[in-house]
Formats: structure tokens, C-alpha cells, sequence
């Protein structure tokens, strides 16, 4: 007897949880999934002295080289506070290659979001 009703008060704790919890529809679960950050389209200025461009979004990844205070860079995606980037063209290089870093133009990594500074578009005519 006391198994059935311990059995009934298990029974209803659950119902009554499960209740409690809100259903997320299909339409909420794939705007989260498909959700983008909004990136700047004039691209990144870095802001740090130095930082380091890595394999992956996070410092367990290998460091591919260092950006430096200046450095252009584009973002292209975002996971937890890092950012995808791709190297902007120096134009005070002929080779291609990145003056500071020695990185090449168009390299991709993760950089730490903190450390960049969206550009400001500018327009002359």
C-alpha cells in the first residue's frame, strides 16, 4: 500500500513539473539555431597591444600569430565572446603580407571579441 501511494506522489510531482515547463514550438527553436550576430560591414580595427588569432573559438586553440593595435580585420561569424575574422589587405605592403604580424592577407581565425572595435564607414566623393 505504501508503494502505490508513493508511486501516486511521484506520478503527480512529475505531471505537475512537466507542466510548469514551457514548450518551446518549432518556430522559436530554429530562430535561436539561425540566429546571427549582426556584423559591422566596414569590417574590425583591433584594439589591444597584442592579440593572439587562434585555430578556434577559445585559448585551448593554437595561435596562428598576433594581431596588433591597428590591424584590419572582417567578421564573419560569432561563438560566445569570439568572433571569425579574415585579415584585411594592408595597403603599405606590396607582398600581401601583414607588416606587423607577418600574417598574410585573407588568413582566418578566432579572435577574442573584447579586443575589437567596429570601423567607421567613411564615404568621399
Amino acid at each position: 500500500m505504501k508503494r502505490l501511494i508513493l508511486a501516486a506522489a511521484v506520478a503527480a510531482v512529475l505531471s505537475s513539473t512537466a507542466a510548469a515547463v514551457p514548450q518551446a514550438s518549432a518556430g522559436t527553436l530554429e530562430q535561436a539555431s539561425t540566429a546571427r550576430a549582426d556584423f559591422s560591414k566596414c569590417g574590425y580595427e583591433v584594439t589591444a597591444d597584442a592579440v593572439r588569432l587562434r585555430t578556434g573559438p577559445g585559448t585551448r586553440y593554437t595561435a596562428l600569430g598576433l594581431l596588433h593595435r591597428g590591424d584590419a580585420v572582417y567578421a564573419s561569424q560569432a561563438r560566445g565572446g569570439w568572433y571569425r575574422i579574415r585579415l584585411a589587405y594592408d595597403s603599405g605592403s606590396a607582398s600581401g603580407t601583414r607588416k606587423s604580424s607577418g600574417l598574410r592577407e585573407g588568413t582566418t581565425g578566432w579572435v577574442v571579441k573584447r579586443a575589437l572595435r567596429a570601423s567607421v564607414c567613411t564615404q568621399i566623393d
